[in-house]
This record gives C-alpha cells, structure tokens and sequence, in this order.
C-alpha cells in the first residue's frame, strides 16, 4: 500500500518576501519537553503542567527564540532554513536571518498546521510581535498607532 505524503504536509507562503515552504505538523509534547525541560505527564495533570510550563517560559529570556528555532527547524520541510554561520549555508537553504520577519510568519503557520484551534490559546504567549493587537506577556494589548500628517 503507498503513502499519501501529502497528508502530512502543506504549502505556506510567508507574506514578506513571498516565498514558499512545505511545512509538517509537530508535536506539542515533542516542544514542551524540547523547551520546558519537562515531559508530560498523564491527562490528568496536563492543564496544571501546560500552566507551569508558561509561568516558566515567561521567566525566560530566550523562550521566544527557543520556540522559534524548535518549530522551524522541526516543521519547514523544503527549503529548510540555517540557523548556523551564515558563510556555511548550504545554496539549498535559507539564512535565518535573510527571512526576517517571515520567520514569525513561518513559525506561526506550522503551530497553526499543528495545533488547529489550540492555537488561538497559545498565540498570544509566542511571537507577540507578528500583529497588532497582540498583547504582551503581562496580558495588556499593544495596539499600533497611526499618525495622520498635517497639512
């Protein structure tokens, strides 16, 4: 019986510079042991732990680039993206930073391929600047503001 390896993968286009990406779902268990430092433990716990694992994550400094490194490196299938010396990129991948902000666009659509709806709850916390409207990590919105020129 053959595969259909469409299933499991989708085609994004980030909205800056317009390239595409094959991307695959990755595991939200796979993310929080990877960053949190912690397994899951069986349902029962589970809110109380996705709560620890955020009040942990808000402490940190680097969680935001944590996540970001984690979901591209596991989820953007074609091209893959460097994260090393820009000088060794191989010709078939792109420079991290070449893409920007395009990497929180990218990032964004593999949790949103992941994850469905649970997202919404989690988009808020991780790259909080991929839109207006998004609120800070003390919950309060950050709303651009639009300057009209005078005459």
């Amino acid at each position: 019986m053959e595969v259909d390896q469409s299933l499991f993968t989708k085609e994004v286009m980030v909205p800056f510079s317009g390239q595409r990406f094959i991307i695959r779902r990755v595991r939200l268990k796979d993310f929080m042991i990877e960053i949190g430092g912690l397994s899951l433990p069986t349902s029962q716990a589970t809110q109380e732990a996705v709560a620890d694992f955020m009040e942990k994550a808000k402490s940190d400094p680097h969680a935001e680039d944590k996540a970001l490194r984690f979901y591209i490196s596991r989820g953007a299938v074609s091209p893959k993206v460097w994260f090393g010396n820009e000088g060794e990129c191989p010709a078939d991948q792109i420079y991290y930073e070449n893409l920007g902000s395009d990497l929180d666009a990218l990032a964004m659509e593999i949790m949103k391929y992941s994850y469905g709806m649970a997202i919404n709850q989690l988009e808020h916390f991780f790259f909080q600047g991929t839109g207006s409207g998004n609120p800070g990590l003390d919950g309060a919105e950050i709303r651009p503001t639009t300057v009209e020129p005078t005459a």
